[in-house]
């Protein structure tokens, strides 16, 4: 896990902190759902997929500098570049698992949530 955590390099930080508050938010809607939780959470989400979104960004171009600069990675790149794609790929998967278990919390309050009558 944490080799999975290295790899995604300094934004798995963010990450992380914005994911647990978001999952945070979302167990807090499930048990009892309101409109400003929900709010928070769409905020966090956008704020996650940007975040994720510079993670690959930042990863891709990492990985293509380290292929330009280093001459043994120049002779066969595709190894380089397959690693360094798998790397950057963590940022997705970190950031996207936090959101998907957030909406299913927020699926469960949803569903809790009083009828409205009119």
């Amino acid at each position: 896990m944490l080799d999975f955590f290295k790899a995604g390099g300094f934004n798995m930080f963010p990450l992380t902190v914005f994911g647990i508050a978001m999952l945070v938010t979302g167990i807090k809607f499930a048990r009892n759902a309101d409109a400003q939780r929900l709010s928070l959470i769409r905020a966090l989400t956008t704020t996650i997929v940007f975040c994720m979104i510079i993670g690959v960004a930042a990863g891709l171009a990492s990985t293509a500098k380290y292929v330009v600069n280093v001459p043994e990675a120049q002779k066969d790149p595709l190894p380089y570049l397959l690693m360094g794609f798998a790397e950057t790929m963590t940022n997705v998967m970190l950031g996207g698992s936090f959101v998907v278990l957030t909406w299913i919390l927020v699926a469960f309050g949803v569903r809790r949530m009083p009828k409205e009558n009119p």
